[in-house]
């Protein structure tokens, strides 16, 4: 099999040849600046011409060298790309990139955000507010010549297109704040999401359908789960989220309709899974391994054939301090399970920080 045909064959709950491997192939698989740093120098690997060294994009060399079946598309291009084919918007990215530079330097701590736009809003006030209509994406003609490549080289394509509903609004109103509109506010909550879905749809548009003939998975995310369980119970969920979540990821399935929907959200959301299984999501991102409910066997029993998972290696322990040996035990414990009849992507729980060890993640890829 081809990683394509790999990655189509577990997303389809067919049994592949292997359970397909990704690290870097999607928005959420992938690592710190840091961390690739110490993977090219214990690997012997210069910098790529086509990659930033403060970048998160992983390099092809090491994507091969691990035996990836992901290719990650990015929604723009590095700095060393732009450089070549775009020198205005290479200057303007040389200097963003120096404003972002002195403003985390200007923090001494860790930084909360006090600055919610809309938590004084009334439903009045937001209802008045005109959507916010996103543009077609720059440097479209290279995203799609970076995915055809990929596509003739036999890799799964994905594309980040955008967060959710839910995060937005906690972002808009404060997390209290939105937890409580949830609750007693409901008018407010549905004016809020209707301006976004306006938005998204437009999005549809302007980047789905002009990618859909290149790209294998959409991905999408918003975190509903802590730890412990869901934000909000799954009757709020049925009630208030997943109805705008159906409209939109069923306008993307329309544009796209031979691609794949991938949703991201961390934390506990085995008692949502019915509910996202309903949105029309195909694969779940990043199965947190250590958040309750998320036990492998419950959740392969959950979504058996309606849901393809992907991530679900241990990034909170196991990564960052557990053995190469107990690396390797649980990823084929993990794919043992989850990877029963396909159905899942082995994977990181999440984008890689710079305190993994290299050799933990040379490890889980049997190196």
């Amino acid at each position: 099999m081809t990683s394509r045909e790999r990655i189509l064959a577990a997303c389809s709950h067919s049994t592949p040849d292997r359970v397909p491997m990704d690290f870097g192939g999607t928005c959420m698989s992938q690592c710190y600046p840091e961390f690739l740093a110490k993977m090219r120098r214990i690997l012997g690997y210069p910098l790529p011409p086509d990659r930033d060294a403060d970048g998160c994009w992983v390099d092809e060399k090491i994507q091969r060298y691990l035996g990836v079946d992901l290719r990650f598309v990015p929604y723009a291009p590095p700095t060393a790309v732009l450089k070549e084919i775009d020198q205005p918007a290479y200057q303007e990215a040389l200097l963003a990139k120096a404003r972002e530079k002195k403003h985390s330097e200007d923090i001494k701590t860790t930084a909360v955000s006090h600055n919610f736009p809309l938590a004084e809003k009334s439903y009045e006030e937001i209802k008045a507010i005109k959507p916010s209509l996103p543009s077609e994406p720059q440097h479209m003609d290279w995203m799609i010549k970076t995915a055809k490549e990929y596509r003739s080289a036999g890799y799964a394509t994905t594309y980040w297109v955008s967060g959710g509903f839910f995060e937005k609004g906690c972002y808009a109103r404060g997390y209290d704040q939105f937890a409580m509109d949830l609750l007693c506010e409901q008018d407010i909550v549905r004016a809020l999401f209707d301006i976004w879905l306006e938005e998204k749809m437009h999005q549809v548009e302007t980047t789905v359908k002009p990618l859909a003939p290149y790209i294998d998975i959409f991905c999408f995310g918003d975190d509903f789960g802590l730890q412990t369980g869901p934000f909000m119970s799954p009757e709020i969920f049925q009630e208030l989220i997943s109805p705008y979540f159906k409209t939109h990821y069923g306008a993307v399935k329309a544009a796209a309709p031979e691609s794949l929907l991938f949703h991201h959200s961390c934390g506990s959301v085995y008692k949502l899974l019915d509910g996202i299984i309903e949105m029309g999501v195909d694969i779940l991102n990043p199965i947190q391994p250590n958040a309750t409910g998320m036990e492998p066997e419950m959740l392969k029993d959950k979504g058996r054939g309606k849901l393809c998972f992907h991530g679900g290696i241990d990034l909170q322990h196991l990564l960052p301090f557990g053995t190469p040996d107990e690396v390797k035990a649980e990823v084929e414990r993990r794919k043992r399970i989850l990877g029963d009849g396909g159905g899942y992507i082995c994977a990181p729980a999440h984008s890689l920080p710079e305190d993994v060890p290299v050799e933990n993640i040379l490890a889980m890829f049997g190196k």
